[in-house]
This record gives C-alpha cells, sequence and structure tokens, in this order.
C-alpha cells in the first residue's frame, strides 16, 4: 500500500506547486494582455496553457535538472567529481538511495508551495523559482547541515546572481523598446498601427508563456527528477498541466496587479513588457537557471512606467511585491529545513 500511496503524494505535490505556479505566474505571461484589455481572462488563460505545456516539453529540462540535482548533491558520483574524495559512510547514511530522499522530496514542494498559496491569496506575485530553491536547499540543510561539501555553492551564486539582473535586465530592456516604439508611432497613424500593436501583445504572451514553461515547469517537478529520471518528458507535461489549471481556477488575483497596479498599460507598453520579460526568462532558462518569471515580468512593466517618470509608478506596490521577493526564499528555506528535521 505504501509503495502505491507515496508516488501518488510526490505526483500530487508536484502538482500541488504547478497550480501555484499557475495561479501566481498566470499574471506574467497574461497580465498586461488582460490589461491592456486586448483579449479576455479566459481566452488569454488558453493561450498560455498551449505554450506553458510546450515550453516545459520542449526546453523545460534544462531547469529541471539545475532544481533536482544541481543544487544539493545527493549521488555519490557527483560528490566525489564535486569534492574530489569517495563518498564514505557519512555520505550513505545521507542518501542511502543515492538521490534525495522521499521526504525531503514531499517537504521541498510543500513548503514552496505553501508560501506561494500566502501570496497568490494577498494577490503578490512572489517568486516560484524562489520558493522551490529555498525549498531544496532548506531540506538540504535539514539533511546535511551547514556542510558546504553537500552544496554546489557555485550553482546557487549564479541562480542568486541570476535572481539580481533578471528585473534589471528586463525595465532596461522594456524602457528602450517603449520608448522606441514611441518615435516610431510618432510617424505612423496611431489607429492603423494599433490593430498590429495588439496582435503583437497577444503573440509576445505566447512567448512569456513558452518561456515560463521552460523555465517553471522545472521548479515545479524538478525535484521529483531525483526519484524519476527517466520520465522526464512525462513530468514536464505534468507541470504544465497543473500551471493550466492554476491560472484557470485561481490567477486573476495577481493578473490584476501586474495588469493594472503597477501603472496604466496601453498596446505598446503591455508589448514592450512582455517582450522583455520572455527574452529574459528564456535566456536564463537555456542556460539551466531558475529565474522568477514575476520579478522579469513586473521588471519590464516598472521600465515601460518609467518611461512616464517615477509618479507613473506605483512605488508603494513595488515595496509590497519586493518585501514578498526577499521573504519567500529565506521563508520556504526555514520552513522546510525544520519541518524535516521534525518529521519521523
Amino acid at each position: 500500500m505504501i509503495d502505491v500511496l507515496l508516488p501518488a503524494t510526490l505526483i500530487l505535490a508536484g502538482f500541488y506547486v504547478g497550480w501555484n505556479i499557475g495561479a501566481n505566474d498566470a499574471a506574467n505571461c497574461i497580465g498586461t494582455t488582460v490589461g491592456a484589455q486586448i483579449i479576455s481572462y479566459r481566452k488569454a488563460v488558453l493561450l498560455m496553457a498551449i505554450f506553458v505545456i510546450l515550453g516545459g516539453m520542449l526546453q523545460g529540462h534544462h531547469v529541471m535538472k539545475t532544481v533536482g540535482k544541481g543544487i544539493v548533491i545527493s549521488e555519490a558520483a557527483a560528490y566525489e567529481e564535486h569534492n574530489g574524495e569517495e563518498a564514505l559512510d557519512e555520505f550513505r547514511a545521507f542518501f542511502p538511495d543515492n538521490r534525495l530522499p522521499d521526504k525531503a522530496i514531499l517537504v521541498a514542494l510543500l513548503s514552496a508551495g505553501f508560501f506561494v498559496t500566502l501570496a497568490t491569496f494577498s494577490s503578490v506575485p512572489v517568486s516560484t523559482s524562489q520558493a522551490i530553491v529555498g525549498g531544496v536547499a532548506g531540506v538540504g540543510i535539514g539533511i546535511v547541515g551547514f556542510n558546504a561539501e553537500y552544496f554546489k555553492l557555485a550553482v546557487l551564486m549564479k541562480i542568486f546572481g541570476a535572481w539580481v539582473i533578471s528585473p534589471v535586465l528586463t525595465m532596461m530592456l522594456a524602457f528602450s523598446l517603449y520608448w522606441l516604439l514611441g518615435l516610431f508611432l510618432k510617424r505612423v497613424s496611431s489607429v492603423r498601427w494599433s490593430q498590429f500593436m495588439a496582435i503583437g501583445v497577444v503573440c509576445s504572451a505566447a512567448y512569456v508563456s513558452y518561456s515560463l514553461g521552460a523555465n517553471d515547469v522545472g521548479n515545479a517537478i524538478g525535484p521529483l527528477l531525483s526519484k524519476y529520471p527517466d520520465k522526464g518528458l512525462w513530468l514536464a507535461a505534468l507541470g504544465g498541466v497543473a500551471m493550466a489549471v492554476g491560472a484557470y481556477t485561481f490567477g486573476a488575483r495577481v493578473t490584476d496587479t501586474v495588469g493594472k497596479s503597477i501603472t496604466p498599460l496601453d498596446y505598446g507598453g503591455a508589448l514592450s513588457a512582455q517582450l522583455s520579460a520572455a527574452f529574459g526568462v528564456h535566456l536564463f532558462s537555456m542556460a539551466g537557471i531558475p529565474v522568477s518569471t514575476s520579478q522579469a515580468v513586473v521588471g519590464g512593466v516598472i521600465g515601460v512606467g518609467l518611461t512616464k517618470g517615477m509618479k507613473a509608478v506605483s512605488t508603494r506596490k513595488i515595496s509590497t511585491i519586493f518585501i514578498g521577493w526577499v521573504v519567500t526564499p529565506a521563508c520556504a528555506a526555514i520552513f522546510a529545513a525544520v519541518v524535516y528535521r521534525l518529521l519521523p
């Protein structure tokens, strides 16, 4: 019975994290499109679902590998390569099955999902990437303590650096793109080009959705790859479906925050913010780095707002979002470490 219940519980936990990503990160894909009133929320969710699943299945394996095996060293061969010494009895005591224990996978997923759920019901766009990295690092601390031999610190530093660079990069790209679009539209009929701009916004939403699937599907089910290393494609499909369900059921809350509460968006603003975010997330996804789609899109929206001056940007809303970005990974890590130690 346990042999059936445990795998089912782990799969459900992965689905729960994927649902959370859809509920919170739907705003990253379609918030600007809905906020600019180009298409309805339901049509936007359908568009997102298709491209999220495609992104996850075609390119989600890069980030999936990092989250599942690139943070905590749980395989003997990886330990020996990383530390230049043989994995002895201590290692085998920590990882008897040469991978993350099932309890660790479950705790990491549930810890990340729990904090993203809180943020979603508070209408705050947080980073699921940060939550799951915090959860995985937290269970690693729960297993081995603060023993650096069991962590790929270089990978963690690369991830932390990307979290800082990503929103700044997309903010600068969106600012530049929106400014150039403004110069171009002054020379042509704005009425004539508005239809083309609307189509461009919808296409950019599809690109953001694809990038979300390529990056965040790995966050949803990456820890499961440690247990099911030969089921990557099926896990990616599961993560994509879970994200689509999350977007449809609870994604509207955060969508309003991204699409309307930070700064008002026209077609050009929505296009600039989404293209910039999609490019940034896709870039890091190809490098296997789990970055925050939330940070990328919010950075893009801020960049658009800054072209109109600081008064066009809600600093109060940005401050709330920033606090969520800082608190989420820390809380997920602490919670995961404590829960892992407390569970038998």
